[in-house]
């Protein structure tokens, strides 16, 4: 049975909920997109929101803060004698010592772990997810040309072959390891991790958690290894991993240590497009944000927000009588809290965008047949129902791919909609949806699907125009195309 975490306020435990109100309207100022958030300050959790339709309950994924557990299981197999951080990475791979040169032979564990593997471009998980032959192969392909422990390169391909390592000392996947060591004892619960073709979990990404289960990864980095009285990492470990011991010096401002940045009072462990797990050590305070941030601020704001107001406060400094950033109104410290609880309680994403009255009256069944497209889309649909819904089919190579949402209102489900080209070549087998459609203008048929598995959304519109109707496909961030390339179809 997992145990609860313990709850608080933010008053009980020293901060104002000013600040954290400050700090949700800053990201949502920045476009900093959350979908959930927990606090917690000495080792009670003292907020907890989700932006509807993302839940509690609903894993996110996670990206690169996968690292985290791949740099873990690590630890493990360090803790059992298995591999030292100094030993060459020519030691669990002989079968490429021959040809290696001395670069590669140089390469340590030390070196991949810190991103400093001397290699000759970095390796991303969109690059690889589509791979159907070795990654161990494809990593070797890529050629050792400088000197290793010098140059900072992230490289998720660094994070995959460790996860190898550990895979052939252990004799169980990196998943395994931390489940059967960690997982149970912290109540991290089941969570899935992407196997590559050789069964090995992803190492770099993969890995989709809630909130709840990142808060818990990061209290366990927080109090040094330690759960419950029982030390489950080494803490010579964490002292590494955050850079406490050996710091490497910085690169562009951040500390990059076993995947803990430090930047100001915070050590993050952050995955791409938002999803971070921080640590402030002074404060003994840990947060978890899955989020859609595509400039990458909520850690900086989390810093200015919260953080260096209660560093303020604890050192008895006078707050500034102008210093209400967001024009909040005149409260009592307990009526803030209560503030934020209310708005904790409706959060949401899910737009209220209504129909404009005049629009065109498409046909209740509507069988469309695009022209040659790159998307290789033969077929779209728009079924209009007696209910107030849309059904909105494609079919492509994939198959048949379904989306029924909501006319001037949301309707959740799931889908198998092809969409690896928008979403970082994530393309689960069947994924959470929730989606609207409204009439956007006289011509134009607006849909927003939101994934709440994912830090991406996307609009889709059908317009009619004299000629011929019209589809279109973007979403709102991405690390390759943010559009498709227009559908045509002849009226």
């Amino acid at each position: 049975m997992k145990t609860e975490l313990k709850r608080s306020s933010p008053l009980k435990q020293g901060v104002s909920p000013e600040y954290i109100i400050n700090f949700l309207n800053a990201c949502e100022k920045a476009d900093s997109e959350i979908h959930g958030i927990m606090i917690a300050r000495n080792n009670q959790v003292i907020f907890e929101a989700y932006n509807a339709p993302y839940a509690a309950d609903i894993q996110h994924i996670m990206h690169s803060f996968t690292k985290i557990l791949t740099n873990t299981a690590l630890s493990l197999a360090y803790s059992d004698g298995l591999v030292k951080l100094d030993d060459p990475l020519l030691k669990f791979f002989p079968e490429y010592e021959e040809t290696a040169n001395e670069y590669l032979r140089k390469c340590t564990i030390r070196n991949m772990i810190t991103m400093r593997n001397g290699q000759q471009r970095s390796i991303g998980g969109n690059e690889w997810r589509p791979l159907k032959t070795s990654w161990k192969e494809a990593y070797f392909k890529v050629p050792f040309d400088k000197e290793p422990g010098q140059t900072y390169m992230y490289s998720s391909g660094n994070s995959y072959i460790l996860s190898y390592i550990v895979q052939q000392l252990e004799g169980k996947t990196c998943r395994e390891l931390i489940q059967e060591r960690i997982g149970g004892k912290i109540g991290l619960g089941d969570f899935p991790w992407m196997l590559s073709p050789e069964g090995v979990c992803s190492g770099g990404n993969g890995v989709s958690l809630t909130t709840e289960q990142m808060l818990r990864i990061g209290l366990l980095y927080l109090n040094k290894g330690r759960w419950n009285g029982e030390q489950l990492i080494d803490e010579e470990w964490i002292d590494y991993a955050m850079g406490y011991k050996d710091p490497i010096p910085p690169v562009d401002g951040l500390q990059y240590n076993f995947h803990w940045d430090h930047f100001a009072d915070i050590w993050a462990a952050r995955g791409m497009f938002g999803q971070t797990c921080g640590q402030i050590p002074s404060l003994n305070m840990a947060f978890a944000l899955t989020s859609a941030d595509k400039t990458y601020v909520a850690m900086k704001l989390f810093q200015r927000e919260i953080v260096d107001r209660v560093k303020a406060d604890e050192a008895g400094e006078a707050r500034p009588a102008e210093d209400n950033p967001y024009g909040l109104p005149a409260r009592t410290p307990e009526e803030y809290e209560e503030v934020l609880r209310q708005k904790g309680l409706r959060m949401t994403l899910e737009g209220k965008n209504v129909s404009v009255k005049e629009h065109v009256q498409p046909e209740k069944d509507l069988v469309l047949t695009p022209q040659d497209n790159p998307d290789k889309v033969t077929r779209a649909e728009l079924h209009f129902t007696d209910d107030q819904k849309l059904v909105f089919v494609i079919e492509d190579p994939r198959g048949r791919h379904t989306v029924t949402a909501g006319i001037d209102h949301w309707e959740a489900g799931t889908t198998t909609m092809t969409g690896a080209y928008l979403h970082h070549q994530y393309e689960p087998e069947l994924t959470k949806i929730s989606a609207m459609a409204y009439w956007s203008d006289e011509k134009t048929l607006t849909m927003e699907w939101r994934f709440p598995e994912m830090a991406f959304f996307d609009h889709v519109t059908v317009v009619w125009d004299e000629d011929e109707i019209r589809l279109d496909r973007w979403v709102n961030m991405n690390s390759q195309d943010l559009c498709r390339p227009t559908l045509h179809v002849k009226r």
